[in-house]
């Protein structure tokens, strides 16, 4: 019972800690290498009751952690934050799994917890954990500015909100010459990204009808999707007003940068509602 209960307690709360500090951390980490660093830290779990030393049971740990932490970010920017933060969510999930275990059983033995207890009911509790973490992450983190032209902005379309990290850039000067509206300019990835399932079936339905402009960029030339939003938000430090702005989408292949993944129009910002 104690290496069945190893396997998926390890397995799970392992996958859920790094997919969590991946989000936390504003990366993708991909599913493979989050499934390889949950079946490794797994094998290892199931020898820790063998190891008789506290020291060498301590170097084993975190060992395992830095092993973990370069299967699922070593390719990502920020590795080195990630693997601090993926250590954190692992001590907040696991601390939530034992706090469970310490209300219903004492914190005497595992053994004992799951001869009396079904084992998904401390997996629920981890899983609670980390949807409440992605809860507060997607609606408690309001971008605010680092510089004089970075801003918060949040755009409603398609039935739902969507955030970005913008800069205001003087040099994006591009317009929809039918509605008369600046446009702020993210890359149709980026976008579709941040779609919920929903909203993105929508935009996938609307996409062949979208007007397209053609713009000059210090790239080249891009053709760009423009999209009417319901909404447009702009974070100011502690200040927002909404503006009226048409978003445009390229679609060529191009990504913008995480730090900056909207280029904002000037000429928007005047726009205010």
């Amino acid at each position: 019972m104690y290496i069945e209960f190893v396997i998926v307690d390890n397995f799970m709360l392992t996958y859920l800690a790094g997919a969590l500090a991946a989000r936390l951390c504003h990366i993708k980490a991909r599913v493979w290498r989050l499934i390889v660093a949950s079946t490794v830290g797994t094998a290892v779990a199931v020898f820790y009751p063998f190891i008789v030393s506290i020291w060498l049971s301590l170097a084993v740990k975190l060992g395992l952690w830095v092993i973990l932490s370069i299967i699922m970010y070593i390719k990502t920017p920020r590795c080195c934050v990630s693997a601090v933060v993926f250590l954190g969510c692992t001590f907040a999930l696991g601390g939530a799994c034992y706090a469970v275990e310490l209300c219903l059983c004492g914190g005497k033995n595992v053994t004992e917890f799951v001869m009396k207890y079904p084992i998904f009911l401390v997996m629920s509790c981890g899983v609670i954990v980390y949807i409440g973490g992605r809860y507060c992450i997607r609606r408690l983190r309001v971008p605010r500015v680092r510089a004089p032209y970075e801003y918060g902005t949040e755009v409603s379309v398609f039935d739902t909100t969507i955030k970005f990290a913008a800069f205001l850039d003087t040099g994006n000067c591009v317009f929809d010459a039918r509605s008369g509206l600046p446009v702020i300019i993210t890359d149709i990835e980026r976008f579709t990204d941040k779609l919920d399932g929903m909203a993105a079936v929508k935009f996938a339905k609307v996409l062949p009808t979208l007007r397209t402009i053609t713009a000059s960029t210090p790239a080249g030339t891009a053709v760009i999707y423009l999209v009417q939003p319901n909404e447009i938000t702009v974070y100011s430090d502690r200040q927002w007003h909404k503006i009226n702005a048409m978003v445009g989408l390229i679609g060529d292949g191009r990504r913008f940068s995480d730090t900056h993944e909207m280029l904002l129009c000037p000429a928007a910002m005047t726009e205010v509602v």
